[in-house]
């Protein structure tokens, strides 16, 4: 099952054999024999590399949850060691990472000094396919797509608001019609964030083109982007709320409705048993998190 889930992860023989540092003879070899077992092909080889079949991605839902409840058990045969375990790994968008750190991580490692933390920034698909395929145990995200496979243990409405410069006349306003941003120098996220979705299909509904000065995959990009005046651009109130108190930016309600219904999202795999450590966390992010008080 680990080599199966290896080479689902990686999509390539090769890579897996790399990652378990193992000849990729041995992987095919085992991988052939598990399916000679089990009667059905479970990966389909192709010119894109290994494409899981309707078998395999079963079979992948199995070995995930085995390896869940594995490690669930070692937490609870282990629950009373000093040792700290495993550490807690989370995904997470960028626009959440000082929130994390400072209301999250930086509090409960003093109070939990046993626990340990890995963190990865990722865009929203990314964080999701993350937590579906086991690679994180928590996820936090901005209006991923709903799916059966993940759990979302804390929900807060958290609206797209307008990012502009401090010294700008639109400061002063208290709402932005969309229009009237997009027809102003724009720094955007790239396609692989929901916020590009998100504004891209706004401006789609009013027939208005998306053309941004500047497109990145880096939030705090596009806070200096603001900050050195030459535009602005669009995030969730809490990215850019430490900027905005020390004066760098401005943050104004956007006049649309449709960016006004979407969530910030801590997800985890649908019915897996956390651990004692993933489960501590997740229920203090939840609580103390800036961007779950919505």
């Amino acid at each position: 099952m680990r080599e199966f889930l290896i080479v689902a992860q990686e999509g390539s023989i090769r890579r897996a054999a790399e990652r378990l540092n193992i000849a990729p003879s041995a992987v095919s070899r085992k991988l052939a024999d598990a399916e000679t077992r089990l009667g059905v092909t479970l990966l389909e080889r192709s010119s894109q590399g290994i494409v899981l079949t309707d078998a395999g991605r079963l079979v992948r839902e199995h070995a995930l949850h085995m390896r869940d409840e594995q490690t669930f058990l070692l937490d609870q045969l282990g629950r009373f060691r000093e040792s700290g375990g495993q550490p807690v790994r989370i995904a997470v968008g960028e626009g959440f990472a000082a929130d994390l750190m400072q209301n999250g991580l930086a509090p409960l490692g003093l109070a939990h000094p046993q626990l340990r933390f890995r963190t990865d920034l990722a865009g929203t698909e990314e964080i999701q396919r993350r937590v579906i395929d086991g690679e994180a145990d928590i996820g936090i995200a901005y209006n991923p797509v709903p799916t059966e496979r993940t759990a979302s243990l804390a929900i807060a409405r958290q609206p797209l608001c307008a990012i502009v410069p401090a010294g700008s006349p639109l400061a002063r306003r208290e709402r932005i019609p969309l229009a009237e941003m997009l027809a102003l120098p724009v720094a955007m996220l790239d396609a692989r964030h929901a916020i590009r979705t998100l504004v891209g299909r706004a401006a789609s509904d009013q027939g208005l083109a998306l053309r941004p000065q500047v497109e990145t995959s880096s939030i705090a990009a596009l806070i200096r982007y603001v900050g050195a005046g030459m535009g602005g651009t669009f995030l969730p109130r809490f990215s850019a709320s430490i900027q905005a108190a020390r004066g760098e930016v401005a943050i104004v309600d956007l006049d649309e409705e449709s960016l006004q219904h979407v969530s910030a999202h801590l997800m985890v795999r649908a019915r897996r048993r956390l651990p004692s450590p993933a489960a501590l966390t997740a229920e203090y992010l939840a609580a103390h998190m800036v961007a779950f008080r919505g």
